[in-house]
């Protein structure tokens, strides 16, 4: 009976273990390396280190242990990377450089006319602007957020079923200015859609903002966050802990918009990334 209770207290410990180390996962996100601007670069490297920790441009990445001494870093590349040589530092016993090239990408242009009082957010006066300088900070911690422990493991399930409408990269311009580059995917739908948590996660930040209208962020671990915004209703708070499909707000027109559709924005190491790099189910 001693020994048996025994096993149990230690299989209780390793699952325990197997839910905050990310050293310990048993499943990994397996996507393609897609390395361009606004794509993912995967590095393999080996390290018998319990531990490693990966950092590019002095930010940390997400890594992950694909089986037994193999590794994997995954690198959000931003959409404004000339093409070349990149390195990234990995940190085990030791620090170690790796080298990764940034192909050349272009992405197609998109032109876009805001009327009536939509126009206020081409070019916001000074009340808009005070209230966006307040708002920036809490919008970029968020995005800075990183978990030690993946929350979550393997690939997205889609957020909505709408058609795609606005494609990832998409160079803008609103009313004929140029404004940056589209960091999402834009999905069709009405107004009360539901949307769906694509993979396990915390909810780090929800609110409602100039630009983004009703906002939603999810923390998946190691520097992975979703975001949700344009949303009608938010159905989740800070602190609250989802699971892949849970429903977490519903499809609006709020913000910056032309009409009622979910902006979904995925960022890795602070970086916004094709979300589609991270779709089961496309």
């Amino acid at each position: 009976m001693a020994k048996f209770i025994q096993r149990l207290v230690k299989l209780k410990i390793i699952s325990f273990l197997l839910l905050l180390s990310p050293t310990l996962a048993l499943a990994s996100v397996p996507i393609k390396n897609t390395s361009i601007p606004g794509g993912i670069a995967v590095i393999d490297f080996e390290t018998n280190h319990s531990n490693p920790k990966g950092y590019y441009s002095n930010v940390p990445l997400y890594l992950q242990r694909v089986k037994n001494q193999h590794w994997q870093a995954l690198v959000g590349i931003p959409l404004l990377t000339k093409p070349g040589k990149k390195e990234i530092t990995i940190k085990d016993f030791s620090s170690r450089n790796f080298e990764f090239e940034v192909r050349d990408y272009s992405y197609t242009e998109q032109h876009i006319t805001l009327k009536g009082k939509k126009k206020k957010y081409v070019n916001p006066n000074a009340a808009h602007m005070g209230r966006i300088k307040k708002e920036r900070p809490l919008l970029s911690d968020a995005r800075k957020v990183f978990s030690d422990a993946a929350l979550s493991f393997g690939l997205f399930d889609r957020p909505v079923d709408g058609v795609t409408t606005s494609p990832f990269g998409l160079k803008r311009f609103y009313n004929g200015e140029a404004r940056r580059p589209h960091t999402g995917l834009d999905f069709a739908g009405d107004v009360g859609t539901p949307i769906k948590a694509p993979a396990d996660g915390k909810i780090i930040l929800t609110g409602d903002f100039f630009f983004n209208g009703n906002g939603v962020f999810i923390d998946h671990g190691q520097g992975l966050v979703s975001v949700y915004i344009h949303m009608n209703k938010r159905l989740v708070e800070p602190g609250q802990l989802v699971k892949q499909g849970d429903i977490i707000g519903t499809i609006g027109q709020t913000g910056r918009t032309t009409g009622p559709h979910l902006h979904w924005v995925v960022y890795l190491n602070q970086t916004a990334v094709n979300p589609n790099l991270l779709l089961g189910n496309k």
